[in-house]
């Protein structure tokens, strides 16, 4: 399920590849392990390698003016993330976002032209490269597009059942691993309109309180909520 478009969907291919050049030591890398709260790195640093994701959870976000931040990505196993070091500028590559573990992370850092190189030598990963990227565009358009059109109940309840499906608890009592702030991050809202978007789900025996986390008791009543973003999503193919 994407109906709400945050995680980032491995390429077969490119994640094949990549493993094969770290396998066969055919480019410098070294590898970083990150906790849970660990940056990998933060905005504006310079940024001289591709980073791909063994295992793990990793969030990409914005830090807003007020202090907030909004989730641009959510990074798990087989994924590639940190591409400021193909920018045309040679002086800085500096990052535009910032990057921190969710869950242990074990990360292949590989060097950046190196793996330039590979693109340029290599059509077949480059090809799939391009796809890749076109999917990073893909996610952040939808996004932006049902944060439009939305209102934050079904946007709240669509991420409830993307979580669950991303971390495979497909069974109710699906206990959601994130506190409220972290998900009014997810969806760029404030933390209030969270809160709000739970009250209005409790009373529709959809979700509880379990130990200060929330937990999906009835899946089929939260997917009615979420039923026109889910249903729009379907029409396009992406449920």
């Amino acid at each position: 399920m994407e109906a709400v478009s945050l995680f980032v969907q491995p390429n077969p291919a490119l994640s094949r590849a990549v493993e094969s050049l770290v396998e066969r030591r055919a480019i410098p890398y070294e590898t970083v392990r990150l906790s849970p709260g660990d940056f990998l790195f933060r905005e504006r640093e310079d940024i001289r390698r591709i980073f791909y994701l063994s295992r793990g959870l990793v969030r990409i976000f914005s830090t807003t003016p007020d202090g907030g931040s909004k989730t641009v990505f959510l990074h798990k196993g087989g994924t590639l993330l940190g591409f400021q070091t193909l920018q045309d500028f040679d002086e800085q590559k500096p990052s535009i976002l910032d990057a921190c573990a969710l869950s242990v992370s074990e990360i292949y850092a590989l060097d950046g032209e190196a793996f330039a190189r590979c693109l340029r030598q290599d059509g077949d990963m480059c090809f799939e490269m391009t796809r890749y990227l076109f999917h990073l565009l893909v996610l952040t358009t939808r996004e932006s597009v049902n944060a439009s059109k939305y209102p934050v109940l079904q946007r709240f309840a669509a991420l409830l059942l993307t979580l669950s499906h991303e971390l495979n608890l497909p069974q109710a009592p699906a206990v959601i691993p994130f506190c409220n702030k972290d998900l009014a991050e997810m969806l760029g809202v404030h933390v209030n309109s969270v809160t709000n978007a739970i009250s209005q789900l409790r009373k529709n025996e959809c979700v509880e309180r379990r130990h200060s986390l929330l937990a999906i008791t009835d899946f089929k009543k939260l997917k009615a909520i979420a039923e026109d973003l889910i249903a729009d999503s379907s029409r396009d193919g992406r449920v």
